[in-house]
């Protein structure tokens, strides 16, 4: 399993650098049905029971597979530290890519959204701005507290949809179902949950999957201190375009090139 560096310099970086749009289209899948149409006894008793009770761990980690590979829309939050910095980052995203996230960090807070026709639109504060660099604040003087927005067909707006489609996401961090280990139970917000385990080079991370209802994967924390907690499972959600007067075009930086911070 992909965690620690994959997931968050894929997703968080991908979302909140502009000067990194360049390398952070998506191209990972997440093989819906693949698994239930080889293992269709599998599938027949993830239909009808979701009970854990008996299963080891391998078994658990499909079955956990199993539930989150077939839902439309859910949240992510990630803790961490990146570079050195404490990070914070929340996403609700859909199979359809429609998304809206928000990023902190220690000086600079940034929020990005993508709508139904998959036009993006992303907005820093000074701070983050700042940070980009001398071009990166040369923009932010220009943005002000307005959106700037990217068509679909543009490169950063096509390359920003990796970072807010579901499936590619999920795609990143599928575990290694035979690998997996039993690690006793606990608690995710006060949610029951059955505790795997995954052994990689650079050390152990936890999985907390549901132990009621269905079998979610709710929480990863990994070796290097990064978590994920996932919920809000298959829920609507409403993403709309900020209003023309908050929002700048692409056009005015120079276009597709023009945002190489």
């Amino acid at each position: 399993m992909a965690l620690r560096r994959s997931v968050v310099v894929g997703v968080v970086v991908c979302v909140a650098a502009v000067g990194g749009l360049s390398g952070c289209q998506g191209t990972a899948e997440r093989g819906r049905a693949v698994h239930a149409a080889s293992n269709p006894a599998n599938a027949s008793r993830a239909a009808s029971d979701d009970s854990l009770d008996g299963l080891t761990a391998p078994q658990i980690s499909r079955r956990m597979w199993d539930a989150m590979d077939t839902t439309s829309s859910m949240t992510l939050e990630f803790a961490g530290v990146l570079r050195a910095k404490p990070l914070q980052m929340k996403v609700a995203m859909t199979v359809k890519g429609t998304c809206a996230s928000a990023v902190r960090q220690e000086g600079w807070m940034m929020q990005v959204i993508r709508v139904d026709d998959g036009t993006a639109y992303i907005k820093g504060d000074a701070g983050y701005w700042t940070a980009m660099g001398a071009k990166g604040k040369t923009i932010g003087e220009l943005a002000g507290n307005r959106w700037i927005k990217f068509p679909s067909n543009s490169a950063p707006g096509r390359r920003l949809a990796g970072s807010c489609d579901l499936n590619t996401v999920l795609g990143r961090i599928k575990p290694n179902h035979a690998a997996s280990t039993k690690g006793g139970a606990g608690t995710v917000n006060g949610r029951p949950v059955v505790i795997i385990r995954q052994k990689e080079s650079s050390g152990t991370s936890t999985l907390s999957v549901a132990a009621k209802g269905k079998p979610y994967l709710l929480k990863i924390a990994s070796a290097d201190a990064m978590t994920i907690t996932f919920g809000a499972f298959d829920q609507p959600l409403h993403v709309t375009a900020p209003p023309a007067n908050q929002t700048i075009d692409l056009s005015l930086f120079g276009g597709d090139s023009g945002l190489d911070v």
